[in-house]
């Protein structure tokens, strides 16, 4: 007659949020798990997964694990994982592990391998450093 919650298997979700084509977001997304993109997002985009897909149109910043541009994207991904498929057409500065792309996409782009390099150069403690190193050369 009465059963326990913890007797149940429990499964995990692998579903995805879809902001579909006739959508436009202006604003920053912040969601866990698979983000589509076949609308419009006048922001940025921190998720786990990010597919801009053919249809999909972003300007602003991706940081994801695996990001996958198809679409139009104008602004900088730091992710994993990056791929570009063969209708993509970005512009950007793009900091990644890992890289693939397929031919026949249309690429503006400066790439940066090496996720570690980005978060140190942006370290406010080497930042201090170089400053301090500044003021001593106007010194001498």
């Amino acid at each position: 007659m009465f059963s326990r919650d913890s007797d149940k298997v429990s499964k995990t979700s692998t579903s995805s949020s879809v902001i579909g084509t006739e959508m436009q977001i202006n604003g920053n997304i912040k969601c866990s798990g698979k983000l589509v993109l076949k609308g419009m997002v006048k922001g940025n985009i921190e998720c786990e997964h990010v597919h801009i897909s053919a249809e999909g149109t972003q300007t602003g910043n991706i940081k994801a694990i695996e990001c996958i541009i198809g679409g139009k994207f104008t602004g900088d991904v730091v992710a994993d994982s990056l791929a570009f498929e063969s209708n993509a057409n970005i512009k950007g500065n793009m900091y990644y592990n890992s890289l693939s792309a397929r031919p026949g996409s249309n690429l503006e782009i400066h790439l940066f391998r090496g996720l570690e390099k980005r978060i140190e150069d942006k370290s406010p403690t080497k930042e201090k450093t170089k400053k301090a190193q500044t003021k001593k050369i106007k010194g001498t």
